[in-house]
């Protein structure tokens, strides 16, 4: 299963990725965890801070993949994409270190610290309707009018391989594979690109991909062995609500054969408060989402042995929000 060609494709772009990406993204630090914070069966847990990471979140991988090869092949007139603010921040980012034009098509309810950084960046900012679908038909519209090319935010082989760069980056750091490795889904961009890279430079890791209940996408689709587009998604993990996962998503994930999880959001919201005031660790809800089944199982629960590793993947949130969920 794991000796799929499309998982040793996206391997070898993800070690090619890190020279095109080296000037615009920084490596991002592991924090262990106190073991009494963990729950039962892990030796040590560690955390891959990409709240961190330039832009706040790991989407500099993939967006700063995508535009430094764009540019390479092409002269664009400028780029857009459609995000629910992390991505957008990214590819605003990149483009106006590269003095390429940007636009970002987002929900209204985008977080106001995503929308200020991506206006900060001096791109336009067109705001919709909250479903993915909505962003996606805007940004199209737009993209055709003005002939500007559309970064995907997960479903492309640049985006994909420039956030499996994160695993080759885990390995280098650790010295040796993790035992498991813990990943959110939205899209499936980071989900696909650390398990193909991972299957690959370390079959011997499990890869576990971790989702709200209201947005389960992967998970419902791997239990019925199909992709499935849901008709709305609901979480405080912002970030994660995508209708379906990527086509190529997709297929990278089961060809990986990753487990899935899902947590309540009870769970999401506890393991945002372990993260932000017992490890003082700037996590987002989205950031907080893999750690969950680590820090806010339920009492009992026994997880495997050995080292784990869950990626905090973003941590781009207002103080107001973040104060409103921390006081539930």
């Amino acid at each position: 299963m794991k000796t799929d060609p499309r998982l040793k494709s996206i391997a070898q772009l993800a070690g090619e990725a890190r020279k095109w990406i080296e000037p615009r993204v920084v490596p991002t630090p592991l924090q262990p965890v106190p073991r009494e914070l963990v729950a039962a069966g892990p030796d040590r847990l560690l955390l891959k801070l990409e709240n961190q990471q330039v832009t706040g979140s790991f989407k500099a991988r993939g967006a700063a993949h995508f535009i430094a090869r764009l540019v390479a092949e092409h002269d664009p007139a400028g780029v857009l994409t459609y995000s629910s603010g992390n991505h957008g921040r990214a590819v605003s980012e990149v483009a106006a270190a590269m003095g390429i034009a940007a636009l970002v098509v987002a929900p209204d309810s985008i977080d106001p610290v995503k929308a200020g950084a991506i206006i900060e960046a001096g791109a336009e900012l067109v705001q919709v309707g909250p479903t993915t679908d909505e962003r996606k038909l805007r940004a199209e519209q737009i993209a055709a009018e003005r002939g500007w090319v559309i970064v995907p935010p997960f479903d492309h082989e640049w985006i994909i391989s420039g956030q499996g760069t994160l695993v080759l980056e885990l390995i280098e750091q650790l010295g040796s594979a993790p035992d498991h490795l813990w990943v959110p889904v939205g899209g499936g961009g980071l989900s696909a690109g650390c398990a193909a890279t991972a299957a690959i430079e370390i079959p011997e890791c499990t890869v576990h991909t971790v989702e709200p209940e209201g947005s389960a996408a992967l998970a419902r689709s791997l239990a019925c062995d199909q992709r499935l587009h849901l008709e709305e998604t609901r979480s405080e993990a912002d970030g994660l609500l995508p209708l379906t996962v990527g086509d190529l998503n997709w297929q990278l994930l089961r060809a990986a054969a990753v487990e899935p999880h899902q947590i309540r959001e009870e769970q999401l919201i506890s393991t945002l408060r372990i993260l932000q005031q017992d490890c003082g660790i700037g996590a987002e809800p989205s950031g907080a989402c893999s750690s969950a089944p680590l820090l806010a199982s339920p009492p009992g629960t026994l997880l495997a042995g050995g080292t784990h590793a869950a990626v905090v993947s973003g941590g781009n949130v207002s103080p107001e929000r973040l104060k409103r969920l921390l006081s539930r």
